[in-house]
């Protein structure tokens, strides 16, 4: 497995992915790196033999009253086969992509004789950033990741001016699963597991709470419920291919949440309207 820098060009068996090539790259076509009947997104490009999956960190509104905003990586849950790379695009800044690892203090949650895997904590690209600058770049529209997201993330060389979020590149060669944190944002649940080929057993506690390490050595804050959460298992995810922020039970049930005691307001504001021209029409008579 290797690490490939912020923006470095990567040779993958037979062809080589930049970090800050097109995210609509698709020369190899959906059904290249597709053998075992996954679809490779929109987003993938195929370099060779191998896919470049892209997987952004993301900041939106937040689904659980717990944190102040979702931090999350997009997708969540991601299959891929051995050699292929995952592109890790930053349109929000001050994240990183760190490995669950003894060398971090932390318990093992990657194949066994895997290095632990340690991204800096990366945003805005500097050779994008006008040399006057002295104040962070604004993120595009209000309402953060999400906007971004569907606005672009400017590494497509066009379709958004101004800085470009830093890129940074991790080829996994062994087959097995890989959970991952952002350091600065675990708390808030922002992590995430890669599924590398068919290889879905752990010698880590996937889906029960009750059973992971204490924190710091296992999971900590909101992470242990997204690392548990029943549409993140390894099979699942090696079934789905990917698994997005919004497909996760944690959310739904929040989405639901905020459906029901939307309908309630509505209700008791209509009970109240109700009984204020009842009272007015006793008064009247």
């Amino acid at each position: 497995m290797k690490a490939l820098g912020v923006g470095t060009a990567v040779g993958v068996l037979g062809g080589a992915a930049s970090g800050q090539a097109d995210d609509d790259d698709d020369e190899g076509g959906d059904d290249a790196g597709a053998d075992d009947g996954r679809q490779v997104d929109d987003d993938d490009s195929v370099a060779g033999d191998n896919t470049v999956h892209v997987v952004r960190t993301l900041i939106g509104p937040s689904t659980n009253p717990e944190r102040p905003a979702d931090f999350y990586y997009q997708p969540t849950g991601l299959a891929i086969d051995p050699g292929d790379v995952v592109r890790f695009v930053f349109p929000t800044p001050d994240h990183t992509v760190t490995s669950y690892h003894p060398a971090f203090g932390m318990q093992r949650r990657l194949p066994g004789g895997v290095d632990p895997i340690s991204a800096p904590i990366t945003g805005w690209d500097p050779d994008s950033l006008p040399d006057d600058i002295d104040e962070p770049p604004a993120e595009p529209g209000a309402g953060g990741g999400e906007e971004m997201e569907q606005e672009g993330d400017g590494t497509d060389g066009g379709e958004q001016s101004g800085p470009r979020p830093s890129t940074w590149l991790h080829a996994f060669d062994t087959p097995g699963v890989y959970d991952l944190e952002c350091a600065p944002h675990e708390t808030f649940g922002m992590a995430m597991r890669v599924v590398v080929g068919d290889q879905t057993d752990t010698d880590f506690e996937v889906s029960d709470p009750s059973a992971l390490p204490e924190p710091r050595v296992g999971p900590v804050g909101l992470a242990r419920q997204v690392l548990t959460d029943p549409n993140l298992r390894p099979e699942a995810i090696y079934q789905e291919g990917r698994v997005e922020w919004q497909d996760l039970e944690v959310n739904q049930q929040a989405s639901s949440t905020e459906t029901e005691t939307g309908a309630e307001a509505e209700t008791g504001t209509a009970t109240e309207t109700e009984a204020e021209t009842a009272t007015e029409t006793t008064t009247e008579s």
